[in-house]
């Protein structure tokens, strides 16, 4: 390629100008890795993303782009993923992402091979659906060892045809639904490959019954009340599934031919008449009466959750949902810093789930149901017993006695720990210690003015498993 200037340089730190070390950073001295291509027309902008493999944004991670043939980017000790940035126009094989290690010294050179990318048209055809239908196609493929999916495309058409401009690659195609039509076989779904040329047109075939009202219809529910019907069955043409809801008197379907099951959703504080049934659906339109009748008022209940196992003041919530419901669950959650929680509630079938209190677990009814029914259900005994927590200490050597230091330790992420972490330590002292749980952690020492990393690594990853992990020591120097 052509010499010119790096366009663009996204970094975390100071970086080094050459191949050696840089001065020490709170990660310790950097190093380049060095990146070069081949098969870019000269002055093609091009780019490496790299970071660090541990603890997100603790180590390096930054992007470099350029549009020379080599890319370098400095990094310290420690594994890195890379990834390529993309080039419109041009892919690369297997080298488009990949790990290398660095410990003390340069990581070896990676080369990379960018290829051109030739597109062909791939086709689909309808048949089956009224004229000036929209219908819609989704494609997505991992063609040329890219990364990601190479091609993520949706086309739409009110036409008969729709096309595609897609390179060589194994690809996966899904139709949209199309309301009030149904897929003949398996026409919704779908994989075809391009081989350096187009592949046959692919067929999409759909059927178009005629349809029949069936009209759902409510008394009694205030205005504006949301209630909801699902039906299920077998129509000419296929199967069929619908919910809809409504604010308004009536939820109107409109079905093909055939045998439906349906279930008309609970609303707090009335009861409703039928719950479920079925219609036959023959071209004639069907009406349906559903009766909902409000609870006597004053039926309420007090329903009480004990807690066990919690010290005074902890706070703690339980959560109720009445059962028999679609589309509009009723849910309701209180919150105590005391040993009981009520609930006030009428006549129905409820599950509750009790929500766990920092650094405690719910051994005893996490989950449950119960039913009131004209009196109170017996109250629900809940067990807290607390988690166990384990030490993480962090020691340094080299600073003096009155010199302030600081360290985090974070939850690495979501799903590495019981609970979320993220707790700083200030001290002039030789080691900080963090109370954690079971989990993966991030840890990082803050840089220090006037002192360099010397040994140990300042920043990374340390999992908590059972027991307390091995003292974390980082030595400080001071710079000359």
């Amino acid at each position: 390629m052509a010499t010119g200037l790096i366009l663009l340089s996204s970094l975390v730190g100071a970086a080094p100008a050459g191949g050696g070390t840089a001065a020490s950073s709170v990660h310790g001295p950097f190093y380049n890795a060095t990146f070069n291509e081949t098969g870019l027309p000269p002055g093609t902008v091009w780019g490496v993303h790299v970071a660090y493999v541990g603890c997100s944004c603790d180590g390096v991670r930054k992007t470099v782009t350029s549009n020379l043939s080599t890319v370098a980017i400095p990094v310290t000790n420690g594994t890195y993923n890379y990834n390529l940035v993309k080039v419109p126009g041009y892919y690369v094989n297997v080298s488009a992402h990949g790990s290398f290690n660095v410990s003390g010294a340069p990581p070896p050179t990676i080369t990379v091979a960018f290829h051109p990318l030739i597109p062909f048209s791939v086709e689909f055809t309808e048949t089956g659906l009224p004229n000036g239908t929209l219908w819609t196609v989704h494609v997505t493929g991992n063609g040329q060892g890219q990364e990601h999916a190479l091609e993520d495309q949706t086309a739409s058409s009110y036409g008969t045809s729709l096309n595609f401009s897609l390179p060589n690659g194994t690809y996966h195609y899904t139709v949209a639904p199309v309301n009030g039509s149904f897929f003949v076989g398996r026409s919704s779904h779908g994989k075809f490959v391009v081989a350096g040329g187009s592949p046959p047109s692919i067929a999409v075939a759909f059927v178009t019954p005629p349809t029949t009202v069936v009209r759902f219809s409510e008394s009694a529910l205030p205005l504006g009340t949301n209630w909801s019907v699902r039906v299920n069955g077998i129509g000419a043409g296929g199967h069929v599934v619908e919910q809809l809801s409504s604010t308004t008197g009536n939820v109107t379907f409109a079905l093909p031919n055939g045998t439906y099951r349906y279930l008309v959703g609970g609303v707090l504080g009335f009861v409703n008449s039928p719950v479920t049934g079925s219609v036959n659906v023959t071209g004639t339109p069907v009406a349906i009466n559903v009766s909902y009748t409000l609870v006597a008022q004053g039926a309420f209940y007090p329903v009480a959750f004990e807690e066990n196992g919690l010290p005074n003041g902890t706070s703690w919530a339980v959560t109720v949902t009445i059962t028999h419901t679609i589309g509009h669950s009723r849910t309701e959650t209180q919150t105590s810093s005391g040993t009981t929680i009520y609930f006030l509630l009428q006549n129905a079938s409820y599950k509750f789930r009790v929500h766990e209190a920092r650094g405690y677990a719910v051994t005893l009814n996490p989950l449950g149901t119960f039913l009131i029914a004209g009196a109170s259900p017996a109250v629900v005994i809940v067990n807290f017993t607390a988690i166990p927590t384990y030490a993480v200490t962090i020691n340094v050597t080299g600073l003096p006695s009155d010199l302030n230091w600081s360290s985090l330790v974070r939850t690495q992420s979501a799903g590495a720990s019981l609970w979320n972490v993220h707790v700083t330590q200030t001290t002039n002292g030789t080691s900080v210690t963090f109370y954690v749980p079971n989990g993966t952690y991030c840890y990082r020492v803050t840089a220090v003015p006037g002192f360099r990393v010397s040994s140990g690594v300042a920043a990374g990853s340390v999992t908590v498993a059972g027991s307390s992990p091995a003292v974390i020591s980082v030595g400080f120097t001071a710079r000359a």
